[in-house]
């Protein structure tokens, strides 16, 4: 970049410039005078110096060196494109940059990498790199090519080149078997520019001044332009030395054709040809045909073609019965009238367009709607329309709403046109730039195919072999991670079944417990009355050494003697031991005693047999329960017995479930693992990244593989396929034809269904003769609707333009009666002195009043946009 420095205005020969300039450079804006300090970063053609400057523009500074910091002034300025030429003043800071090439320098690379929009790069050394601009626009250098480069730009680090092409003998021998260059033997250096032909796209357009020593071949002007040679075909009356737009209509490897479409404004004869050419136009449309002679109004003989010579000297011209009306004069009131609606146009007035004729009807109501801001009538002026303003409100007011509604309805069916129309385009246009592209590629695959004719079958053998591969690793894969998922499971089950037996030895212990507990329980309550029944066997045994007797007595009179404290009477356990005691008898006769109550036990009252024998002091009275459980001694003892074997069994099996649940225990500690769980599922995680981008890899593979296979079709379908040059004009031509041909039949809505919405509470006959009057209405005041909301005196600011003024009298009247501006198209039989300003042609003919009506409409919409410009600026 361009290095300003702050003291960049200097002291030049004593004279100190002023501050102003300093600020004019620190923002940038160049000036023709203005010295400054640059560093030159750039070498062009010729070997000018070049440095850029941070508001984009370019200084071009001749007989200058790179890396050069010198003091310039500059002389020229350029905006469009933006660059300056300066001359060196003096040189600050002489260079020590060298670099390998120089300017023009012809060189054979082979290209190393791609560089960005299609360029190539090619390294010189190892800090000097060649970037080759594409051969055309929209390919790309590849990798490997070799190519013939010629240096045109040069910086510091790296160089600019372009593609030469080799052989320029056989460029020389085309132009020589040319004939429109044989035929005046032209030197082959006015043909060839540095050996290269730059083609020009077809549809181009440049503005170029004609050199004055231009070589003429017929009506051929010979140029150069952009290093190529172009043929111009002169036209418009344009001479060699002037300033034109011309436009290319053909090229060829060698050369070029091109026409002149426009002169500049200011070439000499620009004026004439304007003229002429607009003269031409209003011919075409037939404005200068008048009425016939006998309906010729006095005041338009000054517009009419007068004879010159012969006999019928100063009398207008006739043909055909009819005057002809001068165009000349026609076009000079045109501009007048044009440049007036214009003004009024930017003052913000509207406009009232009137014509009732056949050939202007359809035309007014179009263009006074196109023009947004206007009002018509073009069916019938009733008498009174302005006025009597009063009177036509009312019969506006019943047709208003049923307007509104079929705005909305033509609205709607507009926008969807529109977006129909939109869609299409869209298409259109990327079906252009789709065959434009296939085209581009056609034309590579073709190249590639010319340099290797098996270049197509060696990359889809390369592919499929990768695929193959690809296939083969997701495979191993798929099985790995298949076999780790199986492991995976399998672990989990054995997990989940070890869990399961756990538990169920966890219950089976439980319950071992709670059997030892309960026949530890039995043993010591069956101990207990073993202790009882030893006990009576000794008291028997003392009582039958002493010689006492023992009376065994029932349980209730056992209870009724302890009443009376006798000494000699045993007592009764308690409750708990008699329970114990009568279930161990239980035990014993299980089957033949279902319930003994206790009083059944114990035997019947002291009634009995015991009644009559007396009780003395030699005798020991026991209940008969604890009597009988001697007996049951035995019994006691061997069951006590089994409940110790029983206890032991329960303890043995209770030691060899808590073993197996230990071993369990070890087991599910083992699957569960951690180090090995994350082992496993680590890997799983590794082998489903690995198939992830073994995915990606082959979904690519199949995209190349596709890409592959339409490059071959496409190969197949190429001498088929066309791009399509046509112009966006021709484009939308072609879209405007499908959608009034297919579109606009489908999308047709009646109106009538309106009508009929507002009428289906009526009777047949009231709705047919409502309709009717509506339909009337509309038809006489629907271009005026919209003037309801105005008053009086703002209607009388409209400005009126009138078609057919012998048709429309009574409309002239009234807008005179008014004061209100007229523009009027007159014809031979009107009278020019009724309207403001005139357009003296043919009212009678469509084209004409087509044409007329195009140029007001584009004026008074031009007006209408710079009136919105100001008032924004206002607003600001």
């Amino acid at each position: 970049m361009t290095q300003i420095k702050k003291n960049s205005f200097i002291k030049n020969e004593g004279n100190i410039f002023s501050n102003s300039q300093n600020k004019n450079l620190k923002k940038l804006k160049l000036k023709v005078g203005d010295i400054s300090v640059v560093t030159i970063n750039a070498l062009g053609t010729k070997n000018v110096g070049l440095a850029e400057l941070q508001n984009g523009y370019t200084l071009i500074v001749p007989k200058a060196k790179l890396g050069e910091t010198v003091k310039i002034q500059i002389e020229k300025i350029s905006l469009k494109p933006k660059y300056a030429i300066a001359k060196v003043v003096e040189i600050l800071k002489e260079t020590k940059t060298t670099v390998p090439v120089k300017i023009n320098d012809v060189l054979e690379i082979v290209i190393e990498k791609q560089g960005p929009q299609g360029s190539g790069l090619y390294s010189l050394s190892e800090k000097f790199t060649i970037i080759v601009q594409p051969k055309s626009k929209g390919e790309k250098n590849q990798i490997g090519e070799k190519l013939n480069v010629q240096i045109t730009r040069i910086k510091a680090k790296y160089a600019f080149a372009k593609f030469i092409e080799k052989n320029i003998e056989k460029r020389q021998s085309v132009h020589s078997e040319n004939p429109l260059l044989k035929s005046n033997n032209l030197n082959s250096s006015l043909l060839m520019t540095n050996g290269l032909f730059n083609s020009l796209p077809i549809g181009s357009t440049y503005n170029i001044k004609l050199p004055l020593n231009a070589k003429c071949l017929a009506s051929y002007a010979l140029i150069k332009l952009k290093k190529s040679l172009v043929f111009v075909k002169m036209g418009l009356g344009v001479q060699l030395g002037e300033t034109v737009r011309i436009k290319i209509v053909k090229t060829t490897p060698d050369y070029a054709i091109a026409k002149i479409t426009k002169i500049a404004p200011l070439a000499k004869n620009a004026k004439q040809l304007l003229v002429k050419n607009t003269v031409k136009k209003m011919i075409a449309s037939g404005m200068h045909y008048g009425e016939k002679a006998i309906r010729c109004h006095a005041n338009m003989r000054k517009f009419l073609w007068i004879r010159k010579k012969g006999k019928n000297q100063n009398r207008p011209l006739m043909k055909r019965g009819r005057h002809i009306i001068n165009v000349l004069k026609t076009r000079t009131c045109l501009n007048r009238a044009l440049q007036q609606l214009a003004k009024y146009a930017a003052k913000g007035k509207t406009f009232l367009f009137v014509g009732t004729k056949k050939p202007a009807a359809s035309l007014i109501a179009r263009t006074a709607m196109l023009s947004k801001t206007s009002y018509f009538v073009n069916t019938r002026w009733l008498g009174g329309m302005l006025t009597n303003w009063k009177t036509i409100l009312k019969s506006i007011s019943q047709i208003r709403p049923i307007l509104k509604e079929k705005q909305k309805m033509i609205q709607k069916i507009l926008e969807k046109r529109q977006k129909i129309k939109k869609r299409l385009l869209k298409k259109v246009n990327l079906l252009r730039k789709k065959s434009e592209k296939l085209l581009m590629k056609g034309k590579q695959l073709l190249a590639q195919i010319q340099q290797d004719r098996n270049i197509l079958f060696v990359r889809s053998q390369a592919l499929f072999i990768k695929k193959a591969e690809i296939t083969a690793r997701n495979e191993q894969l798929l099985r790995k991670y298949s076999e780790l998922k199986a492991q995976k499971q399998k672990r989990i089950l054995q997990l989940i079944f070890l869990q399961e037996k756990g538990n169920q030895l966890i219950k089976q212990k439980t319950t071992l417990i709670q059997q030892i507990n309960k026949s530890k329980q039995k043993f010591e309550e069956f101990k207990q009355l073993n202790q009882i029944g030893q006990e009576i066997i000794k008291l028997k045994k003392e009582m039958n050494t002493q010689g006492k007797t023992i009376w065994a007595v029932p349980f209730e009179n056992i209870t009724i003697l302890s009443q009376s404290d006798k000494n000699w009477i045993i007592p009764n356990p308690s409750n708990q031991i008699l329970n114990k005691m009568i279930n161990t008898m239980k035990l014993k006769y299980e089957k033949n005693i279902l319930t003994v109550n206790n009083s059944e036990l114990l035997g019947g009252n002291l009634e009995g047999k015991n009644r009559s024998k007396s009780v003395t002091n030699d005798t020991v009275i026991i209940s008969q329960l604890l009597n009988k459980l001697t007996d049951y001694l035995p019994f006691i003892q061997s069951y006590m017995k089994a409940l110790v074997l029983r206890i032991q069994t329960l303890q043995t099996l209770c030691i060899k479930v808590h073993e197996n649940i230990q071993t369990i225990r070890e087991k599910i500690s083992l699957l569960k693992n951690l180090t090995l769980t994350l082992k496993i599922d680590s890997t799983l995680t590794l082998i489903k990244e690995k198939l992830y981008v073994e995915k990606e890899n082959l979904r690519l593979l199949k995209r190349k593989l596709k890409q592959l296979s339409a490059e071959q079709k496409l190969l197949k379908f190429l001498p088929k396929l066309r791009y399509l040059p046509t112009s966006k004009k021709k484009m939308y031509e072609t879209v405007e034809f499908l959608m009034k041909k297919f579109v606009d039949p489908k999308m047709s809505y009646s109106m009538d269904q309106v009508y009929d919405q507002k009428l289906k509470f009526t009777s047949k006959k009231l709705a047919a003769t409502r309709k009717q009057k509506w339909q009337r209405l509309e038809k006489y005041f629907g271009g005026i609707t919209k003037m309801a909301k105005m008053k009086r005196k703002q209607i009388a600011n409209n400005v009126v333009i009138l078609v057919g003024q012998q048709e429309e009298m009574n409309a002239v009247r009234e807008c005179r009666k008014l004061g209100m501006r007229m523009f009027t198209v007159v014809d031979t039989n009107c009278n020019p002195r009724l309207s403001d300003y005139i357009i003296p042609a043919n009212d009678d003919s469509r084209n004409s009043i087509k044409f007329i009506l195009g140029q007001i409409l584009t004026h008074i919409r031009l007006g209408q946009k710079l009136r919105k410009k100001i008032l924004s600026k206002r607003s600001v």
